[in-house]
């Protein structure tokens, strides 16, 4: 296969396979029920008062999230966020994924240069994108970020940013969640082009943006 031909197979206009709305629905209360259960996981480690509590909290929290209607979280972080993204979906399950084998261990293990690198690199490009998205939003730029979104080129843009921990850092990149969440949510979106055939609302959300400024917000505070 040429060069030429990869491009014209890139550049092909596919429908997006749009989910229905009742799937949608199942969706928002699956990926919020993930994103909750690691964000109990993150409180749960810091209620040392409360030992019963923290071990149930992420459970709670994730059952929650799947009450119907008014009375359930998924419908009020619905209407501020939308849907999660399927980067912060991957994000949150390797967080639950690693809570068990942490807890086999005495001592946390401090990440290496390596992972703590890309880490602040990924919140950057997060931060950064989401902040054109904004602007894009309330139409201060001159041009389209958004709709650059649908194009084939932006997700090959995106899939190449995406390998270059890989490129730099050969598989100790890949260790580091952010990293192989961000590859495994382009790899749904070329198979399936979900949630909306535009590959900003399949890497990055509103809510993964707040956790990624407040990342970085965070990071001269804990040196200091």
């Amino acid at each position: 296969m040429s060069m030429l031909d990869l491009w014209q197979i890139l550049n092909v206009q596919t429908m997006p396979l749009l989910p229905s709305a009742q799937s949608l629905v199942w969706a928002r209360h699956l990926l919020w029920s993930l994103v909750m259960a690691a964000a109990g996981l993150g409180l749960s480690s810091r209620m040392t008062g409360l030992p019963r509590l923290s071990r149930y909290l992420p459970w709670l929290l994730a059952l929650w999230a799947w009450v119907p209607g008014p009375w359930g979280a998924s419908y009020w972080l619905g209407l501020a966020f939308q849907i999660p993204s399927l980067s912060a979906a991957f994000l949150a399950l390797s967080v639950l994924l690693q809570d068990p084998m942490r807890r086999t261990y005495t001592a946390r293990r401090e990440p290496s240069p390596s992972q703590a690198y890309w880490s602040v690199a990924w919140a950057l490009v997060a931060v950064v994108t989401g902040l054109l998205l904004l602007l894009d939003t309330f139409a201060v730029l001159n041009f389209t970020v958004y709709q650059w979104g649908f194009t084939p080129l932006a997700f090959s843009l995106t899939l190449a940013v995406a390998m270059l921990p890989w490129v730099v850092s050969g598989n100790q990149s890949l260790s580091q969640p952010s990293v192989w969440s961000l590859l495994a949510a382009l790899a749904v979106f070329l198979l399936t082009r979900w949630p909306t055939g535009n590959v900003w609302d399949a890497v990055l959300d509103p809510c993964l943006w707040l956790v990624a400024t407040a990342h970085l917000l965070r990071m001269p505070w804990r040196r200091a």
